[in-house]
């Protein structure tokens, strides 16, 4: 299956382990939560970006995605999951063709609208300094070294908006770590669990880049307003599921 490809979920699906159906039916009924809420289908929208949410093995799995489907689960909600990029992914919940997407942290534009639930997982922000490269983030620095992160992620564009010397355009953290090591550019900026991931498939020791982390930031769903309108009581619901799913 290649992006753009969907995985859907029905009570009555047949491509699914019936575990799996009798466990949501389980869910539903011992949690209290009303599996009443919502659409007939709920549809979502998400990037392979691991560990959060990729596709491996013939099937999607990740920490964010695996919270989503247990609370989902837990709700007796139907649903279907397409993975995309991600511009595209929060671009069909603004134009309404799909209801929500994850993971996300909070923006002042998403809020305009969507709105956030309540968190899934949670995003450690970290400097990765090359080879030879002083870790140290300074007024000089900002200027006369090189910085990038995933280009059109809310990273690189912070970047620009904050006076750093943003060079090259990376489409995802295996192609940031190559220039990072290369020293095509002197730091990166990234999500300490994804870095992580691309080091591991690269082969190289966790401590290869000396790091520093910035910032930490809780990441969650975000669903579209006018689907909030039209189902008023879901993201209570939702949120109440996501408190019972552990891990």
């Amino acid at each position: 299956m290649m992006l753009g490809q969907t995985i859907n979920k029905r009570h009555h699906a047949v491509l699914l382990p019936f575990l799996i159906l009798w466990s949501a039916h389980s869910f539903a009924q011992s949690s209290g939560l009303s599996s009443h809420v919502g659409p007939a289908r709920l549809q979502l929208t998400t990037q392979n970006w691991a560990p959060y949410q990729e596709y491996t093995g013939g099937q999607m799995h990740g920490i964010a995605l695996d919270k989503v489907k247990c609370a989902l689960g837990k709700m007796g909600q139907p649903y279907q999951i397409t993975m995309t990029s991600w511009s595209d992914a929060q671009l069909r919940v603004h134009s309404g063709s799909q209801h929500g997407f994850f993971v996300a942290t909070q923006t002042t534009e998403r809020d305009e609208y969507a709105t956030l639930s309540d968190p899934i997982a949670q995003q450690k922000l970290s400097w990765y300094f090359g080879p030879g490269v002083e870790p140290k983030i300074d007024e000089l620095s900002k200027v006369n070294l090189k910085f990038s992160a995933k280009f059109g992620s809310n990273k690189w564009f912070w970047l620009k908006r904050n006076g750093f010397n943003v060079v090259k355009q990376p489409r995802d953290a295996k192609v940031l770590l190559r220039l990072l090591k290369q020293r095509e550019i002197d730091i990166a900026l990234e999500d300490e669990l994804v870095f992580k991931t691309e080091l591991q498939q690269a082969l190289l020791p966790a401590d290869f880049f000396r790091s520093e982390l910035l910032d930490t930031k809780e990441m969650g769903v975000y669903f579209s307003k006018r689907f909030l309108n039209q189902y008023s009581g879901f993201l209570e619901s939702f949120n109440a599921a996501v408190a019972q799913c552990k891990g």
